[in-house]
């Protein structure tokens, strides 16, 4: 199957920690297509995480033509192959339209029957990557384990780092970006212990990054109070697309990122920064790629349904009783201490 094909689409249209995971599959297609051309179709919201990538010779951005408009795209450009890694009805749809000879899902519903190729999404908890790449195995395309790729310019990192200069960050010395929120608060690691940490950080000398864009004024303040010295980077730009960029910029000029499960976590893994991902009710078996700069750290137990997370979570359960401020301290402070100096980078307001 995978000799013939010179075209490939692949599709991932929403989660920005989704589609970021989705660009480790780019690698594949690349390695065992050297001559194939491959496109990607992804949602507006993500979109500014694939900008500029070298594997993508077209970006495709759904709103921008519609879903029956980007079908209509989609066909008249005869792909040989398609590849559809988000696996909704919609992008289903767009798949069967496409009229691609090879047509790879999941196995969902209705959904299979727009697929010649479909794979059973259940199974033993595994990396997502790793699940994903099953899709690829399946068109008889051979996969590797690369981590996901985020592509950013030189002239994108410089801007990361005159941005935190700005900010009031040292020239020198090590920062640690925290990430305060998920997309649900029974996986956000509490306040509490975000502000113990960044005064035990500020210590050892090392600065804490708030990346607060789109993070309820509430909760930064509620940082802001207990640790004053954070520095706060709020959302750098009106236009979303470079405000995505710029926000890539700054997490890449930091040496680690704490967080919750949560998108900017697997960001990290894209631009090589070392994480320290503080995991709830989920389980870090799908979301970790179980590096030494990946650490995951959780209270011992089984991964709680998501549709019984939040009940718990107002009920009063405490998913994170078992994982200490010294206990994420520790793993930090061994990240920071194992990681290579990063090269310079001259601030555009240095002189």
């Amino acid at each position: 199957m995978a000799e013939r094909i010179q075209q490939v689409l692949l599709i991932q249209l929403r989660r920005l920690g989704d589609v970021v995971l989705t660009t480790a599959l780019l690698d594949d297609l690349r390695r065992a297509l050297p001559d194939a051309s491959i496109d990607m179709l992804v949602g507006e919201h993500a979109a500014p995480l694939v900008a500029g990538h070298p594997l993508i010779r077209t970006r495709i951005v759904l709103e921008d033509h519609g879903t029956f408009g980007t079908a209509r795209l989609v066909r008249a450009a005869h792909y040989d192959a398609v590849l559809d890694i988000q696996g909704s009805m919609r992008t289903a749809m767009i798949t069967r339209a496409s009229g691609a000879p090879l047509r790879v899902g999941w196995k969902i519903r209705a959904a299979t029957l727009a697929y010649t190729h479909a794979l059973a999404r259940a199974g033993a908890a595994e990396y997502v990557v790793r699940r994903r790449r099953r899709l690829l195995e399946l068109a008889g395309i051979a996969t590797g384990d690369t981590l996901p790729r985020i592509e950013l310019t030189d002239r994108e990192r410089t801007q990361g780092e005159t941005d935190l200069r700005t900010a009031g960050a040292p020239a020198i010395g090590h920062r640690v970006a925290f990430a305060l929120v998920t997309s649900s608060p029974a996986r956000d690691w509490p306040i509490e212990k975000f502000g113990a940490l960044g005064n035990a950080l500020l210590e050892r000398g090392v600065t804490p990054i708030v990346l607060a864009a789109g993070t309820a004024d509430a909760i930064v303040s509620r940082l802001r109070t207990l640790c004053p010295r954070a520095l706060i980077i709020p959302a750098l730009d009106a236009d979303r697309d470079r405000e995505m960029r710029r926000f890539l910029g700054v997490l890449a000029a930091c040496d680690v990122l704490l967080s919750g499960d949560t998108g900017p976590a697997h960001m990290a893994d894209a631009l090589g920064v070392p994480r320290v991902t503080v995991y709830g009710p989920t389980t870090p078996d799908n979301y970790a790629p179980g590096l030494a700069t990946t650490i995951a750290l959780r209270t011992p137990g089984p991964a709680v349904r998501i549709r019984d997370e939040n009940r718990l979570h107002r009920a009063g359960h405490d998913f994170f009783s078992g994982v200490t401020v010294n206990m994420v301290m520790e793993e930090i402070v061994q990240l920071l201490d194992d990681a290579p100096a990063r090269a310079p980078i001259r601030s555009a307001h240095a002189h």
